[in-house]
């Protein structure tokens, strides 16, 4: 018998298209941790918000981070709740909702979820 699929939700896909528009660093860990390296990296290079971190632990794993205004997170977490990054929602205003929803049938929950975040963009 075939394994189901793990169904990604809709939100999280809203997210990933938001998030393509960020720019992207690679780096290794060297002898530090991976968020660690990710920090020194920010420091170092003076980086702004928004932009994703990939950390390269070892030759098998990656380690993604998302530098936001509020701080590091987990590219993940980014993903599903990207409606809480202020510089996040300047890019769906600058693309549109409707290019970066499109297709994507958000449920009523997913909206009210949404809306009740809706502080953070103020």
């Amino acid at each position: 018998m075939s394994k189901k699929r793990k169904r990604i939700s809709r939100r999280r896909l809203a997210g990933q298209r938001v998030m393509s528009h960020v720019p992207i660093f690679h780096l290794g860990t060297g002898q530090h941790k991976p968020v660690t390296a990710a920090r020194r990296f920010i420091a170092e290079e003076g980086l702004y918000a928004p932009a994703i971190l990939n950390v390269r632990r070892n030759e098998h794993t990656t380690d993604r981070f998302f530098w936001g205004e509020k701080g590091l997170f987990s590219a993940q977490y980014a993903e599903e709740n990207h409606f809480l990054f202020p510089s996040l929602r300047v890019i769906v205003e600058f693309l549109g909702e409707d290019k970066i929803f499109a297709g994507l049938e958000l449920t009523a929950d997913d909206w009210e979820e949404i809306e009740e975040y809706e502080y953070a963009f103020v």
